[in-house]
């Protein structure tokens, strides 16, 4: 079946994930020689955003016996941010795979009126069954909650914060 033009499909929930983060004199470099975000701390951001998608998923359990296990990090630093400051990271769901599930990751500069683009990336996860440490399919009860191929294929998800 074909949708009229016009028509866009939705999103899944959680196909799109953000988490914003003041910045404090612990994200300065360790000699304090700069006011900028030392490079590192961009990736403790990022953890702690797929962090939070995972909870929002449901897969952060005690017992679990499967999990998302992080296989690839790529992320290019377009500018500097300062402290003081807010960044805001987002994560969207750009390509499932069998047993693999690829990110776009933008960091945002929100602490001016203008949000600017201060850096973007990719994650690829591999679904794994923890016992074996073997990667498995993604569950369609996941997928679902992060995932709409009609969607990610027919609009870029928005820039804006």
């Amino acid at each position: 079946m074909t949708r009229p033009p016009c028509e866009t499909p939705a999103m899944a929930p959680l196909q799109i994930h953000e988490l914003s983060f003041a910045l404090t004199e612990d994200d300065r470099p360790e000699d304090r020689f700069s006011h900028h975000v030392n490079n590192a701390r961009y990736f403790v951001f990022i953890n702690r955003t797929f962090h939070a998608w995972y909870v929002a998923l449901g897969i952060r359990t005690r017992n679990a016996t499967h999990s998302a296990m992080m296989a690839s990090t790529s992320y290019d630093f377009l500018r500097q941010v300062f402290v003081p400051g807010t960044v805001r990271c987002r994560i969207a769901v750009t390509r499932v795979g069998r047993t693999s599930m690829e990110h776009a990751v933008e960091m945002w500069d929100v602490s001016t009126d203008t949000p600017v683009l201060a850096g973007r990336g990719r994650v690829a996860h591999v679904w794994v069954e923890r016992a074996l440490a073997k990667p498995v399919p993604w569950p369609a009860e996941l997928l679902v909650k992060c995932w709409n191929a009609d969607a990610a294929a027919g609009q870029e998800p928005s820039r804006e914060t």
